[in-house]
């Protein structure tokens, strides 16, 4: 008995080696045909997947497409990747959804690595039916770890994802095109990405399912002239009617569920990509899944630090989702329901709850995090941290006490605006909040009357400038100087975009 125990152990050691646990967290091991480097996020590269369970248990998924994910974050040193396996699996769990599509998110500007899979622990707590799971994991590409990755859900139509109905691939004339639609909200939507519509108010909405593949012009007409219906209610003057207002097409509960998870983790983008969706038979749109919170809890540089600002007034531009919600926040029965249901959660053990979930994920990950920040330096700026910190639990605390105090804030200002008064837009007028902000290869700086871009390499974009209430003022092409002399003294929010990476900053002049 016991030769066979200490043969045991020593096939398991040269299992954990080759292809095992790194850690005490789940292993997935990337291995490309040929060991060729992934290098694109268009082109597929096919693999074999192997993923080992923490209690070392082991499966292969062959000739399965990799590929990277993001455009600014696959230009960093710790790189997202998009896996599409040859058939539906529960990657992430029996308990999870079944897909062929999953991404390995790698948060390399996220220095506690938590605040994606805390955005979508409030998502799920404030009622959404759905957020991106996220199961820890830890990663090496080609015999190569590259350190503590997020596996968590591409946003589709299925169950235990978006779980409305999937219209067929082939339409006829009988087919019911009224559902299901997913869609995003999204300012530099292309059309090389699929099928996007412009609303009447200038909003970007691109049709993630139906698929670009298989979609016909009956459905983008449907859901085009549907859109324009919710605009036209909601922009009209019987809006507030129950019958023919906005509400015939919104539902509220779930914008509400959307918009206090956007403001609890002060998402500095959460009205720019937007999810919504459209069942069949129901012409209601609503709203999430929730997506993306990298610079949320106050982490990003750019954004900077407003602890009591409230995302829904700092306006960027109307080709945000903004255009919507300024208007639904001229309703006293927004602010009111949002007050009652943000005094419900609260009193629900809303953020205890949350900072529990902080605690049991951080120690949870402790090994891999170890690890990860052995590779990559935990006191160095990676993308665009607004803090950075000495140790992990440093940032852990910085997280729990960001969310605290965002609570407080969010508790007052919800019951002032529900009782009819009025939150004031913070910021310094005083001084640029730009700062100099440094994107991949170039920077932009606000000096005097001057917008500076700076890089060096050449750039070609543009830029477009507005006032804090989202109308647009100028617009017009990247070149090293543009005068702002012509703008009156007080403060902006210049949009920029460079190829397909859009950014955006407020500044005072």
């Amino acid at each position: 008995m016991k030769i066979t125990t200490f043969l045991f152990a020593a096939t398991f050691g040269l299992t954990a080696s080759a292809q095992g646990l790194v850690t005490d967290l789940p292993a997935i091991y990337i291995t490309t045909d040929n060991g060729e480097d992934i290098t694109s996020t268009e082109v597929y590269t096919t693999a074999n997947l192997k993923v080992v369970e923490a209690d070392g248990s082991a499966t292969d998924y062959p000739s399965t497409k990799v590929r990277g994910r993001g455009n600014t974050l696959f230009t960093l040193e710790k790189k997202p990747y998009k896996l599409k396996l040859t058939k539906k699996t529960a990657l992430a769990g029996a308990d999870f959804a079944k897909g062929k599509k999953w991404n390995l998110m790698a948060d390399h500007g996220d220095k506690t690595l938590l605040r994606n899979a805390v955005a979508s622990f409030i998502a799920l707590e404030a009622g959404q039916p759905f957020a991106p799971t996220a199961k820890f994991v830890d990663l090496t590409v080609n015999e190569k770890y590259v350190g503590t990755y997020r596996l968590t859900d591409q946003i589709d139509i299925r169950k235990n994802r978006v779980n409305i109905t999937e219209q067929p691939e082939v339409v006829t004339s009988q087919t019911d095109i009224s559902g299901g639609y997913l869609l995003e909200i999204d300012d530099s939507a292309d059309d090389l990405e699929g099928a996007v519509i412009t609303t009447p108010c200038g909003m970007k909405v691109s049709i993630k399912s139906p698929d670009e593949d298989v979609i016909t012009n009956s459905q983008i007409e449907y859901i085009s002239s549907h859109l324009a219906k919710f605009e036209n209610a909601l922009f009209s003057d019987k809006w507030l009617d129950s019958s023919e207002g906005y509400l015939h097409y919104l539902d509220l509960n779930s914008l509400i569920q959307w918009y206090i998870t956007a403001e609890l983790t002060a998402e500095p983008n959460s009205f720019r990509s937007v999810y919504f969706y459209k069942d069949k038979a129901d012409d209601k749109f609503y709203f999430g899944p929730v997506w993306d919170f990298d610079f949320a809890f106050d982490n990003s540089a750019r954004w900077g630090s407003r602890p009591k600002a409230l995302v829904a007034q700092e306006g960027r531009g109307p080709e945000w989702c903004y255009t919507w919600i300024n208007r639904l926040r001229q309703d006293p029965q927004f602010h009111h329901s949002v007050n009652e249901t943000w005094k419900r959660l609260i009193a629900d053990g809303l953020i205890e709850k949350t900072i529990d979930y902080i605690d049991f994920t951080a120690a949870k990950i402790e090994k891999s995090q170890q690890k990860n920040f052995g590779l990559y330096a935990i006191d160095a700026k990676a993308h665009d941290e607004q803090h950075l910190f000495s140790s992990y639990a440093e940032g852990v605390e910085f997280l729990k006490d960001n969310l605290r105090k965002r609570a407080q804030f969010l508790t007052e200002a919800f019951a002032t605006l529900a009782a009819g008064g009025s939150v004031p837009v913070v910021g310094n007028p005083d001084e640029s909040t730009i700062g100099e902000i440094e994107i991949p290869d170039y920077r932009v700086t606000v000096r005097g009357t001057d917008l500076l871009f700076t890089s060096s390499g050449h750039i070609s974009g543009t830029w477009t400038i507005y006032t804090p209430s989202g109308a647009k003022i100028k617009t017009g092409k990247i070149q090293p100087v543009v005068s702002l002399a012509s703008l009156a003294s007080g403060s902006y929010i210049v949009c920029w975009s460079v190829g397909n990476s859009v950014k955006s900053a407020k500044f005072h002049i």
